[in-house]
């Protein structure tokens, strides 16, 4: 088939592309987050706020894959000429992408925002505390923005999925720098967390060797930055709208992949318990990747710190900035003073 300029276009198409990669960056976090649930629930019999934002975060990527599918089937992937073939079809491909660019983007943020969350019920300097909230409250204000942002570019939004219906629209440049910027800042993001584990696990008593562990561990976010760093690339595409329906593809392709890897990376930590049910023997159970203690049997122990509804954790400590923090025993660091260390335990005496 020609376009209209003469040029002949290839016939191919990404759809089967987006639909596979899609998928499966949706169904490789979406294993990882139930067995982080199965570790937090059914072994240690806790569950935070990270564990329901991590659930979130799943939920909208599988929502986001969803759509794509559905998108993909309807025109997504092939070249704009071919798509349009069917101009029905093409309406609801601009409105499925749109969605599925609002998903994409909640599901990157409640990923991240669930990582930096448990980072919180370990960090014992100040400075992290500020660092940390300062990434959450900026990526949740910017990323929602963005989402929001999807639709609305025009008075009325249906424009951007039905040329036909007259609207006033923004620049298309506005809404592709803001994207750029968004993307950006959140690759930085990326990288901010998966180092700042280094500096928090190295404070800790634990063998050198079990410390890089540790942090590589709780480090494989810095892949998602690096896929937001190709994902942004890919951005500039938005305001062209000449081949929207195959230039979109990458894009959408590769937000899938920051997502996946961002849920992931945000589960490992908690997988430490289960690994070593699994593979017994394979590592020390004296440390976990976020800080558990062994119990006694019939033995709990609440945490309050973030009402929670139960958190065995064995010793916490009170810093200065109010802050309640899990680790394995009471640690004296440089520059930080603790204040007060509780332990608290229930036993429970079972009778018939």
């Amino acid at each position: 088939m020609s376009s209209s300029g003469g040029a002949s276009l290839p016939l191919k198409s990404h759809a089967s592309t987006v639909q596979g990669v899609i998928w499966t960056m949706s169904m490789v976090p979406l294993v990882f987050v139930l067995m982080r649930l199965y570790v937090r629930v059914c072994m240690r019999r806790v569950f935070g706020w990270d564990d329901g934002i991590a659930i979130a975060a799943i939920g909208c990527l599988v929502a986001y894959a969803a759509v794509c599918h559905v998108a993909a089937s309807l025109g997504l992937g092939e070249h704009l000429e071919i798509a349009q073939e069917n101009p029905d079809k093409l309406i609801q491909v601009a409105l499925l992408c749109n969605i599925g660019e609002s998903l994409a983007i909640m599901a990157c943020t409640l990923g991240k925002t669930s990582f930096a969350v448990m980072l919180l019920r370990v960090v014992v300097h100040r400075w992290m505390i500020i660092v940390l909230w300062f990434v959450i409250v900026t990526m949740n204000v910017v990323n929602i923005l963005a989402a929001l942002f999807v639709f609305l570019q025009c008075n009325d939004p249906r424009h951007l999925w039905n040329p036909m219906t007259p609207s006033e629209c923004w620049p298309s440049y506005v809404f592709t720098n803001f994207s750029l910027f968004v993307g950006a800042y959140s690759g930085a993001q990326d990288f901010v967390l998966a180092l700042l584990p280094w500096r928090i696990v190295w404070s800790l008593q634990m063998r050198k060797k079990e410390k890089v562990g540790v942090a590589v561990a709780m480090s494989l976010g810095i892949f998602a930055g690096a896929a937001s760093i190709v994902k942004t690339t890919y951005l500039v595409g938005l305001s062209a709208k000449v081949d929207f329906t195959w230039e979109l593809a990458p894009l959408l392709i590769w937000a899938a992949v920051e997502d996946g890897l961002i849920i992931t990376a945000a589960s490992i930590p908690a997988l430490k318990p289960l690994l070593t049910k699994i593979f017994p023997g394979t590592a020390s159970d004296d440390y976990n990747m976020i800080l558990y203690p062994r119990l006694p049997p019939n033995h709990k122990v609440f945490d309050n710190s973030q009402g929670e509804t139960q958190t065995d954790i064995g010793h916490t400590s009170i810093h200065e900035s109010g802050s309640q923090t899990a680790i394995l025993e009471p640690i004296c660091l440089k520059g930080e003073k603790i204040n007060m260390t509780t332990e608290v335990s229930v036993t429970y005496n079972h009778t018939s």
